[in-house]
Parts: C-alpha cells; sequence; structure tokens
C-alpha cells in the first residue's frame, strides 16, 4: 500500500504558532506604551515640582513656622481668671474662656446659617443634577444633541470655581446668603450631574425594555425602568456632597456670600487673631460633626442596599 505523504504545515500557517506570535506582540507593545507613559509621567513630575518649587530645603524651612503661626492666634489664658463669668460692667476679664468666646452665640448663628445654604444648595443642585443626568447619560438621551449639550453645561458648572460663581451673584442680588446659594448649587448641580449620569449609564437597560415593549414613552421608562436602580447611589452621593457643600458655604463668605466665612474674613482683616482660632475651632468642629453623621447614613445606605 501506498501512503501518501502530507505536506509539512509551515510556521506561519500553524494556528498555535500564530496565536503565540501575536501574544508576544501584544506583551511588547503593552511594555513599550507603559514606559512611554511612565517616562512621560516623570518629565511631568519634574515639571511639576520645578514651577511649584517643591523641594525638601523649602519644606524643611517652612514647616515650623506653621507652629508659628498657630502658636501667635492662641488666645492668651490665664489660670485665675480662666473659668469667670461677667463682671459688674457686663463684660469678661481677659484671659477667659468667656473673653475668648464673647461673641459665641453671634458664631453660631453664623454657623447654622451655614449650614441651612449647604442645605438649600444640596436639595436645588440635586434635583437639577437628577434630570441632567438622565438627558447626559449616552445610553438614556432621547436625542444626541441634547446628551451633547447637557454634558458641555455639567462641566461648565463644575469647572467654574464656587468662590467665582459666588463673586459674580454677590454683584448681582447683592450680599448675603442668597449668592452664596446660588454659587454653591451650579457648582453642586456640575458635580452631582457628572457622578449621576455615570451611574445611570451603569444601570440595566432591562427594565427599560420591558416598559418600552409595552409603549412606555421616554419618562416613563426614567422613571420606572432606571431611576428605582439608581436611586440608592444618587442618595449616597448627594450626602457626600452636602459635606462638601458645607465647607465651600464657609468659604464663599469671604466674598460677602454670607455664613461663618463672613465674620471669619472680618477677624482675619482685622487682625483679631484670638477670635479668628475661636471662629477655625466652631467650622472645624462642624464640618466634622457633619461629616461623621453623613459618612454613617452613607454606609447605611449602602448595607441596607446590599442586603437586597
Amino acid at each position: 500500500m501506498i501512503t501518501a505523504i502530507q505536506p509539512a504545515r509551515s510556521l506561519e500557517s500553524d494556528p498555535v504558532s500564530q496565536f503565540e506570535s501575536h501574544r508576544r506582540q501584544l506583551i511588547r507593545d503593552k511594555l513599550a506604551a507603559n514606559i512611554t507613559l511612565f517616562v512621560v509621567f516623570l518629565l511631568f513630575l519634574g515639571w511639576s515640582i520645578y514651577i511649584s518649587r517643591f523641594y525638601p530645603d523649602r519644606l524643611a524651612t517652612g514647616l515650623p513656622r506653621i507652629f508659628e503661626y498657630f502658636g501667635s492666634v492662641m488666645p492668651s489664658f490665664q489660670w485665675e481668671v480662666l473659668f469667670e463669668g461677667r463682671n459688674e460692667q457686663g463684660s469678661f476679664p481677659q484671659g477667659s474662656i468667656g473673653f475668648w468666646y464673647s461673641d459665641f452665640w453671634k458664631y453660631l448663628a453664623l454657623i447654622w446659617e451655614t449650614i441651612l445654604m449647604a442645605v438649600t444648595a444640596t436639595v436645588l443642585g440635586t434635583a437639577l443634577a437628577v434630570i441632567l443626568s438622565f438627558t447626559a447619560a449616552r445610553n438614556c438621551t432621547p436625542f444626541p444633541w441634547l446628551g451633547v449639550a447637557s454634558r458641555r453645561f455639567l462641566e461648565f458648572c463644575r469647572g467654574v470655581p464656587e468662590i467665582l460663581f459666588a463673586l459674580i451673584f454677590v454683584f448681582a442680588v447683592g450680599i448675603g446668603p442668597l449668592a452664596g446659594v446660588l454659587a454653591i448649587t451650579i457648582h453642586a448641580t456640575g458635580a452631582l450631574g457628572k457622578l449621576f449620569s455615570e451611574v445611570v449609564e451603569n444601570a440595566s437597560m432591562r427594565p427599560v425594555d420591558g416598559i418600552t415593549a409595552v409603549g412606555g414613552d421616554w419618562f416613563e421608562r426614567m422613571r420606572y425602568g432606571i431611576l428605582p436602580q439608581v436611586l440608592p447611589n444618587f442618595t449616597s452621593y448627594a450626602l457626600w456632597r452636602f459635606e462638601i457643600n458645607v465647607r465651600a458655604s464657609a468659604v464663599v463668605g469671604f466674598v460677602g456670600a454670607g455664613g461663618i466665612g463672613a465674620e471669619l474674613n472680618h477677624v482675619i482683616s482685622f487682625y483679631s487673631d484670638d477670635r479668628v482660632t475661636a471662629v477655625l475651632l466652631l467650622v472645624v468642629l462642624t464640618v466634622t460633626c457633619i461629616d461623621l453623621i453623613s459618612e454613617r447614613a452613607r454606609h447605611s445606605l449602602i448595607g441596607k442596599e446590599a442586603l437586597r
């Protein structure tokens, strides 16, 4: 019997060899890309250090001065009158805690005003961000041009700092909390709108397909198909943004937009160093308490959702 001799397959026609060759080429390309990106990163890092003068000797010289500053703004307490009350003239003696916090109730009222500014801005910003997130999400926008316009608008809102918006609104509506609320609302809308739209884009579209199959319109698809999925994340992000808005409300007060920031600017301008520390301690304590409460609320919300 004569056996036909099968021609040997060439290396180029072997699928396994082609796969291995292609895999090695991908590894080489990825390694070259990583090395290039790392070199570019080092160049930009060195450029940034040069521009910012981020040098160890400057840090070693400047860091001790921070403690010198806080030492200069701390009040001068005197133990013998530390807890003394008001005297016959109705004033606290110097060196007492009462003298240091003689305007405590004024500070407390301004901090409450700051919190209310943050609450109002968060509610308004969240409502606007929820609406814009559905039009900005690529998988849910009813018209492509509306999605592009919504994303550019959100970029503008979060790209401009709150304090610049506050300056504009102080000129437009006058000094007071309204300017601060409007400024923070716009910036919160842009930041939350970006986060909300990404959450919407990651939502499952199966409920939307089901509602579409039974004749539901765009609003019904968003209301009953998407919103129940994303609402826990929306709430968590809104609470997180509230923490940021409290701090922003204190900052915009420096330009006359209400809140405790206006008083902080006042005491700094008049070199009332001990009053600066008094206001700062209250601000830090308030922000810390709000952060802790908000963190527990967010974790509780996330935990409950995970159990479903």
